[in-house]
């Protein structure tokens, strides 16, 4: 439901953000919750939670979004999944297989029959090397066997110096735990 500016109402600020996402229709239903700001930790459960129903408002906010996009480019969901359906069938008549499987892959998506999964599980970017340097402790002591030790030489002074620097601070880091 929208007010006299168009703007929905009752609906929070993630919730907007994950309906204009998810109406964009390029990322995964988890990725969309991530980018509206949702937790990191499951983001697929809070994705599902908001497209089951739960919240009748949202799912009114997407149906509008929709409808808005199909006006704004005349695109619908039946024509895009005519129009791919076409591709494939004329790609696969030309012996171009590639071209049918990518036309079919895209229209499995857009149908909602498949989900594009690679999703980053640990994003190292979004952490502080204190946060680094704590899993990769864990991952040492769980995996022992996963890491090779031994003496390092850097041909550069700069080079020895960070190492002998990081020796230091996972030796602290293995006292303190």
């Amino acid at each position: 439901m929208t007010n006299k500016l168009g703007r929905p109402q009752g609906l929070t600020e993630r919730q907007k953000t994950f309906a204009q996402f998810y109406v964009e229709g390029i990322y995964s239903n988890a990725e969309c919750a991530r980018k509206a700001g949702y937790t990191n930790k499951a983001p697929h459960q809070m994705a599902y939670k908001l497209l089951d129903g739960r919240f009748p408002l949202l799912i009114q906010y997407i149906e509008e979004l929709r409808e808005e996009r199909e006006r704004k480019y005349g695109v619908t969901l039946i024509g895009q999944l005519k129009r791919l359906k076409d591709l494939s069938d004329g790609a696969e008549e030309a012996g171009q297989f590639s071209s049918a499987i990518n036309a079919e892959k895209i229209r499995s998506a857009l149908g909602g029959l498949t989900v594009d999964r690679r999703e980053q599980i640990h994003q190292l970017d979004e952490m502080s090397k204190e946060e680094i340097s704590l899993r990769l402790a864990k991952l040492r002591r769980e995996y022992p066997q996963a890491f090779i030790e031994g003496e390092y030489q850097e041909k550069n002074n700069v080079g020895e110096k960070l190492l002998a620097n990081s020796k230091e601070e996972f030796t602290e880091e293995m006292s303190s735990d």
